[in-house]
This record gives structure tokens, sequence and C-alpha cells, in this order.
């Protein structure tokens, strides 16, 4: 899906009027912790701000946080602020912090995470009916003047609003249009009228051209957006068929439906093999986080070792290739505070399997495999592997912390027992 049209269509369609919208006073920052960055106690009406709401499980998030980084150093007159929100699973805050220290220097702005009653989140997003991440709110002189994806239109924005050139009323304008697309796209989706589809498509043609973009800076045609409809609409019967196992016949049949009706200009055999290839990882990285959530339930403060040898041996017969799952679940034994029997011999075995997957490549990954030679008393192999954890990283800020780590193993090599001790 084109990005502009991906951004439209994540809005939230409903009858309900939203409380936050162009042109009001932007709401209060409150926030539970600063992870990255000084502290911003508060909006000061006489500055420009970006907030940008994001989560470490957000792929999307991912993808545009160094595009922000980008205009967080092109517009050093407006402050970022990254608010993490909805995170999930255990020990939040530590996640949340690894997950900036090793975006490093790709995510730098100011981060700061949601209170636990979820503030920002209910003030911000939902809102002004944002149905998802990431999202982002510029705000000028105390009110909000721009809301959307940060991949779609915040860079022209803030290069009116920073020249002091921005058109709220412009804005409300472009908003009120992107919910229209979204309607537009939804009720293309579910084979609406073609008479009702045709009369709406002249109508947001005619607006594009009135607004000179529904989008700045993107040509709108409504014509695209019927077809990218028919042939999502097609690609998600396709997807359903494949991971809820439909017969042979029935999956072949959907994806030639769905070949049929590929857009010009995008080629069905790429989308087809990446689609193929996630729904494999999906089920790989769900079957590995279930089984790896009983695995720490049986080792926990009431766990059971006959059961959490059995999980650890289903683990190791899995054979995982992804290495973020592998390093994920060798961390989590090395460091998971709910842990209290340490299988160190299964941590440095997925740890290395991680390595290998990611042809010793990844810094992260490789720290994890020092750790766990380090906390099993190997202490030489230690030092060598978080030297080329060292040498791998590229992000100054990362490595000052594996350097830091790096000094501490070797310390440890230094003594005249040659190990350290082992972690209970």
């Amino acid at each position: 899906m084109l990005p502009a049209l991906a951004a439209m269509a994540a809005l939230t369609i409903n009858t309900n009027a939203a409380t936050l919208g162009i042109g009001d006073a932007a709401p209060q920052l409150k926030v539970y912790k600063w992870v990255k960055g000084d502290a911003v106690t508060a909006l000061d009406s006489n500055k420009t701000y970006v907030l940008e709401f994001w989560a470490t499980w957000c792929t999307p998030c991912r993808q545009s946080i160094p595009h922000l980084t980008e205009m967080a150093h092109k517009y050093t007159n407006v402050t970022f602020i990254g608010v993490d929100v909805f995170e999930r699973g255990p020990d939040i805050d530590a996640n949340v912090a690894k997950f900036v220290k090793q975006m490093g220097s790709k995510m730098d702005y100011r981060i700061a995470m949601d209170t636990e009653d979820t503030f920002m989140a209910d003030n911000w997003l939902k809102a002004s009916d944002q149905g998802g991440i990431p999202t982002a709110f510029l705000v000028q002189k105390g009110k909000v003047i721009w809301i959307g994806h940060p991949m779609v239109g915040l860079d022209e924005s803030l290069k009116d609003a920073t020249a002091g050139k921005f058109d709220i009323a412009k804005s409300k304008k472009r908003a009120e249009a992107q919910k229209k697309v979204a309607s537009f796209y939804e009720k293309a989706m579910r084979g609406g009228d073609e008479a009702e589809l045709a009369k709406e498509a002249k109508e947001l043609n005619a607006l594009d051209k009135e607004l000179g973009g529904i989008t700045p800076g993107e040509k709108f045609d409504a014509q695209d957006v019927l077809k990218q409809a028919k042939f999502q609409k097609a690609m998600t019967a396709y997807q359903k068929a494949l991971l809820t196992g439909k017969d042979e016949a029935e999956i072949a049949k959907l994806e030639a439906s769905a070949r049929a009706v590929t857009p010009k200009g995008q080629d069905f055999d790429v989308i087809n093999k990446q689609l193929k290839d996630y729904i494999s990882m999906a089920k790989e990285a769900e079957k590995a986080a279930n089984l790896f959530g009983k695995y720490v339930d049986a080792v926990g403060e009431n766990g059971d070792k006959a059961k959490a040898a059995d999980f650890a041996k289903q683990i190791e017969a899995m054979n995982i290739k992804q290495p973020e799952i592998l390093n994920n679940m060798a961390w989590g034994i090395l460091t998971d505070a709910n842990i209290k029997q340490r299988d160190l011999a299964l941590a440095t075995k997925l740890a290395k399997a991680g390595v290998d997957a990611s042809k010793g490549k990844e810094p992260t990954i490789l720290d994890t495999y020092a750790r766990a030679l380090f906390d099993s008393g190997k202490v030489a192999e230690a030092v060598e592997t978080q030297k080329k954890a060292v040498a791998a990283c590229e992000d100054e800020s990362t490595k000052s912390g594996l350097q830091a780590t790096l000094k501490k193993y070797q310390a440890a090599a230094g003594n005249t027992s040659g190990s350290a001790p082992k972690s209970k």
C-alpha cells in the first residue's frame, strides 16, 4: 500500500466526534519517566514541538524512528519527543531502555514513557481518534496544528511551521479530507456500491486539487485507491487462507485472484514471498513465545524443574532460525528477575545460535553471547566475544556501553582465578 494511503487507512472510522483536533489547545504533557534527553515539564507556548507515539514492538515505528532523527537534526529549533505507549510483557522499563540504547544515534531525540494510567495515549491518541502508531502531533504556540503518520506530511508541515507560514485552516481541511479517504477506502474494501464510490472518487479528486494535495507533496488519485482496495481485499482473503491452513486448491485459487488485480507497478511475486516469509516467521515467533512463557513459569519462584527441563528440550528442538527470537530468549534467561533457576547452558546455546543466525554481525547479539559465557565462568571467551561486539558496532553511544562491559570482563580475566562467579 502507498505510504500516504496506508496512513489514512489506519484512521479509526466511527461516529464519535474527536475531542482533540487541529487548532485545539494541546493536552498536558504528563509522562511516567524520561528515558533519554532532558525532561520537559510542560509544553511552552513559545516553542514548537513534535510528539511522536511509538512502541518497541511496533515495526512501522522502528522504520520511522531514523526519519524522525533526521528531522530533529534538520529542525533544531523544534523539540522532538518520542512517547512510548501500549507496551507489553514483563519488565517494561528495562525493555524500553534496552531498545533505546540499541537504537543509539538513530533515535537521537528525547524519549519518555506513558504513565501507568495511559494519560498520554488517552488524552492525545484516543482523544483525536487515532487508531494506531506511529502517530505524530505537531504543536505550535500551544495548539495542535498537524496530526498524522510521521513519514507522511510531517516534514512539509515542519518546513511551513518553522518558516511561520503554516495554514491551520488548510491543515484542518486536510485532516477532514484524510478521514474521507479512509472511509472511501474502507467502503471500497467492503465492496460498496459502484455508483456511490464513483461519486465519492470525483469529490475526493476535486478536494485534492483544491487543497494542493490531501497529503502535502503527494498526488491523490481515487482510481488508484480503488485498485489498492480491491488488491488489499484479495490479499486479505489469501493471507487468511494461508494462516488458517486451507487446502492447496483453495489457496491457489485465492492467490490467482490476488495476482489478477495487482496494481500496476507492484510485483506480486515479491509481495507474495514477503507475505509467506512473514507468516512463517510469525508462526515461529508465536510458538516460541508461548513455549518460552511456559518455561519462565517453570523456572520461577514456584517452578517445576522437571517441567523446565522438558520445556528447554522443546525449545532446542524447535531449531529456531530468527536471531532476534534466540537473542531475546537467551537474554531473558540471563536477566529476567522472574527466573530463579538460570540454565546457563541453555542460554549459551541459544545465544550462540543467535550469533550464527546473524552471521556474527549483530553487536547486541554478540553482547548477549558474551554475557552467557561470562556468567558461565568462561571469562576469556567472553572477552574475545565482547571484543567482536564492540568491533561490529557502528553506533557510538551503544559502543560505549559495550566497551564498558568489555572492561568489566577484562578486569575479571585479570583475577588469579581467571573466572567470574556464576549467576544464581
